[in-house]
C-alpha cells in the first residue's frame, strides 16, 4: 500500500504529523484495528525524528484515535470508535474540579433506572447469562479478599446491563461516565460489607429484570445508585476536608 504520509521539512511540528495520521484514519486509509507503521518507519516516512513521532502518537492517544500495545504482537493501532475521547474529557474535567462526583451520579440517575426498566422489557434468550456470571465472579473475588477487583466487576455489571439495550447512543453515553468512574473507583476504600451489599443489590436488580417487572427494576436501580453515591460523597468529603489548624 502506498504511504498516505508526506515528509515534513521541520521536526518541530508533532501536530502536523498527528494531523496527517488523523486524515489517514478519517479517509479510511487506516480503519479500526489496523496497525500503523512503527515509530521508526513513520519517522522515515515523515522525515522527522522518532521523538516527534512519539509526541504525535501521544496526542492521538489522548484524543482516543489510536492506542499502543506492548509485546511481540504490539504496535500502534487505530482505536475503535467508542467513548474513549469523551471519557478522557470527563476525566480531565473531574481532575480540574469542573465536574464533580455528584455530576456523574446525576447522569447515572437519569440513565440507569430507565435502562434497567427498558432491559426488563426487551431482554431475550441468553441475554442475562453474562450479568449472572458477573455476580457469581464478584462473590468469589470478595470471598478471596480481592476487594479492588470486586469493585471493578461491580461497575462492569452496569455496563453489561446497559449493553442489553442494544442502543449505541445509550451505550456510548453511559460508558463514557463509567469509564471515568472506573478510573477513580479504587481511590475510595469501601468496607467488605458495603461491597457485599452492592452485589446483593445487583442480584435484586437482575431478578426484577428477569421477571420483566419494569417499574421495580427502575426503582431497584435508582435506590442502588443513590446508596453508592451517598457513600462515595461522604468519603470524598472526608478525603478533602481541610485539617484544623492547631492553636
Amino acid at each position: 500500500m502506498m504511504s498516505p504520509f508526506k515528509p515534513i521539512k521541520t521536526e518541530k511540528f508533532a501536530n502536523e504529523v498527528a494531523n496527517q495520521i488523523k486524515e489517514s484514519i478519517f479517509d479510511a486509509t487506516y480503519v479500526s484495528g489496523d496497525r500503523l507503521p512503527s515509530e521508526s518507519n513513520m519517522a522515515d516516512l515523515f522525515g522527522v525524528s522518532k521523538v516527534t513521532v512519539r509526541q504525535a502518537i501521544r496526542v492521538l492517544e489522548n484524543s482516543g484515535l489510536v492506542f499502543t500495545k506492548q509485546g511481540v504482537e504490539g504496535g500502534i493501532f487505530v482505536a475503535e470508535a467508542d467513548s474513549i475521547s469523551v471519557s478522557s474529557f470527563l476525566s480531565d474535567m473531574l481532575k480540574l474540579k469542573r465536574v464533580a462526583q455528584s455530576d456523574l451520579t446525576m447522569a447515572r440517575l437519569i440513565f440507569e433506572p430507565d435502562i434497567a426498566s427498558l432491559v426488563a422489557d426487551v431482554w431475550k434468550e441468553t441475554d442475562l447469562e453474562e450479568p449472572e456470571e458477573n455476580i457469581r465472579q464478584a462473590k468469589l473475588l470478595l470471598e478471596k479478599g480481592e476487594q479492588d477487583n470486586t469493585r471493578l466487576l461491580s461497575l462492569e455489571f452496569h455496563r453489561l446491563i446497559c449493553n442489553l439495550t442494544r442502543n449505541p447512543v445509550i451505550i456510548f453515553t453511559l460508558n463514557s461516565v463509567l469509564d471515568v468512574l472506573e478510573e477513580n473507583v479504587l481511590r475510595f476504600r469501601l468496607g467488605t460489607e458495603f461491597i457485599r451489599n452492592e452485589i446483593i443489590d445487583h442480584e435484586i436488580i437482575l431478578e426484577k429484570i428477569r421477571r420483566r417487572r419494569k417499574d421495580e427494576a427502575y426503582n431497584a436501580m435508582h435506590k442502588h445508585i443513590r446508596i453508592v453515591h451517598k457513600k462515595l460523597e461522604a468519603m470524598h468529603k472526608g478525603i478533602h476536608r481541610p485539617e484544623l489548624k492547631k492553636s
